[in-house]
């Protein structure tokens, strides 16, 4: 088990909680405290962490996934969005690449 001292905020079991660790690629619970994994491992240890205020969801079996934040753009189609609508420009990415 992974765990930091704080009481998590909320608690995720009896799931099938994917880590991304090599050494423990599945867990059944993750205990989360700020927005951040404070804990990760079976459902008896990590239940175990929960205070008063903490929030339990029983994931009834189902899989769960950190959350993946993708930033990032698509600069030359962005920059042609608005030359299109003009009606002036290229008409698609490739053509703006091509030479006259």
């Amino acid at each position: 088990m992974i765990t930091s001292a704080k009481t998590p905020d909320l608690i995720l079991h009896n799931g099938r909680i994917t880590t991304l660790d090599k050494a423990k690629p599945v867990a059944t619970a993750v205990a989360i405290h700020d927005g951040r994994f404070a804990a990760v491992g079976g459902d008896a240890e990590i239940l175990s962490l929960a205070g008063p205020a903490t929030n339990v969801i029983d994931l009834k079996g189902r899989s769960a996934l950190p959350g993946l934040i993708d930033n990032h753009t698509h600069v030359v189609r962005g920059g042609l969005n608005p030359l299109r609508h003009a009606g002036q420009g290229p008409k698609t990415a490739v053509s703006a690449t091509e030479s006259p």
